[in-house]
């Protein structure tokens, strides 16, 4: 159970923003303050080793100096060594010659020769050298040599005591240790305090998106309040948020269109129903009323088809099979099948379209037989529909146009509403479900184009179909 619960705490906080962002800024933080500090460290170990460096230089060229003076009076070569050892505390000097060994001395007792570690490197070549020389464990010696020619050659040896040095060097290094665990234990707990400070409008963010709901999509979250990092977040929201209320509105209006178009038939159907069974009747009158829902059950039947195209349609995921379509013989084949009805009623169809779309063929002839419909519909006995094609610079354009009744400016632009129609008797006598010309516009949507409506009351109505246009070197699909 413990070890549950501390795995899900260490997943929690690998998780975490806040979290993530203090490690980085205390890591970045201890890095710094830790190149810093060996950098200045390092630089004042090296200006102390140099300036022991150069008091070890003049002590070699005095002992040079007073040895070349002195041949081989040893006497005044060793008050030379012992005067240039007093001056500083800590200074050991010594001279040795091949044979002879150690000539000079400059104190009785010298650790580096006397200790139970003795001293035993000898310079290589005219060059001066140093090493550095330990005694014990907290006795440091800095040690320069150089062999000076001569007959005999001698070789002059200079030590100082660096023990002092050496434990200034080591509490820096303890002090610069301390600092950096202290400067790692700050920075995580500012850094958390930074982030956590620096994240609450991302917490704001969440508990306000947290507390929308289906009623309150008209909220909208954008403002000059938030961070410029989360004023990008908070906008796309807001686009999101009023697509979704569009969309609830949509489907709001939907379903009570469905509820009331679907409401009248199945009055009708309960009412004749009822009526028929209210008393005995004859043969004739049971198939009146069953040839009556036998009408209203094929309206209901093209009413959910159409929904049910609809509800498709407005899927993003909806795929066309498009094919690089003769315009003119699919124009064709629908006149062809409303001939007979454009005959009945002395309407006249020409065929005037003369281009090659790419299109899926099923859907582009169930528009233009919505088309064709409505505009029977509304043209008298002696007029004529006119079907035909034109071209923009980005847009093929199939255009029906009658000569009827026409649409009065109130209802053109709500007649691509579902369930709309400027008769509404007409409806109620099952003609028609309002839902033809909103097909039309749910088709040339999913063909990327525009359906568009120009009427005038008296003057005819004109429908536009506009598909983009694919030139045939650029595209794949052949004309059928």
């Amino acid at each position: 159970m413990c070890l549950n619960s501390v795995t899900k705490w260490s997943l929690q906080l690998s998780r975490s923003i806040a979290l993530r962002l203090t490690l980085w800024y205390a890591l970045l933080s201890t890095l710094l303050i830790a190149v810093a500090g060996s950098a200045l460290y390092w630089i004042l170990a090296e200006q102390l080793r140099q300036a022991d460096s150069q008091i070890l230089v003049s002590k070699i060229h005095a002992v040079q100096t007073a040895l070349h003076n002195a041949g081989d009076n040893y006497t005044n070569l060793l008050h030379e060594t012992q005067l240039e050892a007093s001056t500083i505390r800590g200074i050991y000097i010594w001279v040795t010659r091949p044979r002879q060994g150690i000539i000079v001395r400059s104190q009785t007792f010298n650790p580096l020769l006397d200790g139970h570690k003795a001293f035993d490197h000898k310079p290589q070549g005219s060059q001066t050298q140093q090493w550095h020389w330990k005694v014990k464990k907290h006795e440091h010696f800095q040690v320069m040599a150089q062999r000076i020619a001569g007959n005999p050659a001698s070789t002059i040896y200079v030590a100082m005591r660096t023990s002092e040095r050496e434990h200034f060097l080591a509490f820096y290094r303890h002090a610069l240790a301390l600092s950096v665990a202290l400067a790692l234990g700050m920075a995580i707990l500012g850094g958390y305090l930074i982030a956590r400070r620096g994240l609450r409008p991302v917490h704001q963010l969440a508990t306000i998106v947290d507390e929308l709901s289906a009623s309150e999509l008209h909220r909208r979250i954008a403002g000059a309040h938030w961070p410029s990092e989360l004023a990008t977040l908070a906008g796309n929201f807001d686009r999101l948020l009023e697509r979704l209320e569009n969309a609830f509105a949509r489907i709001s209006r939907f379903s009570a269109d469905i509820a009331h178009e679907l409401r009248t038939p199945i009055h009708i159907l309960r009412g004749e129903g009822e009526l028929t069974l209210s008393r005995t009747r004859n043969i004739d009158e049971y198939q009146a009323c069953i040839a009556s829902a036998m009408e209203e059950y094929a309206r209901l039947s093209q009413m959910v088809d159409a929904l049910l195209f609809l509800a498709r349609a407005e899927q993003d995921q909806q795929v066309l099979e498009k094919k690089r379509l003769n315009a003119h013989q699919e124009v064709a084949s629908i006149c062809a099948f409303y001939q007979a009805m454009a005959d009945e009623q002395e309407v006249n169809l020409d065929n005037e379209v003369d281009a090659s779309i790419v299109a899926n063929s099923e859907l582009l002839r169930r528009a233009l037989s919505n088309l064709l419909v409505n505009a029977l519909a509304h043209t008298p006995a002696g007029g004529s529909i006119r079907i035909h094609s034109a071209r923009t610079r980005e847009r093929l354009q199939l255009i029906v146009s009658d000569n009827g009744t026409g649409i009065s400016s109130e209802a053109l632009d709500r007649v691509f509403d579902r369930f709309y129609s400027e008769d509404a008797a007409r409806m109620r006598r099952g003609q028609g479900t309002g839902l033809g010309l909103a097909i039309v516009r749910s088709i040339m949507q999913l063909h990327g184009g525009e359906a568009e409506l120009e009427s005038a009351p008296g003057s005819g109505t004109t429908a536009i179909l506009s598909f983009p246009i694919i030139h045939p070197h650029q595209d794949k699909y052949p004309i059928r």
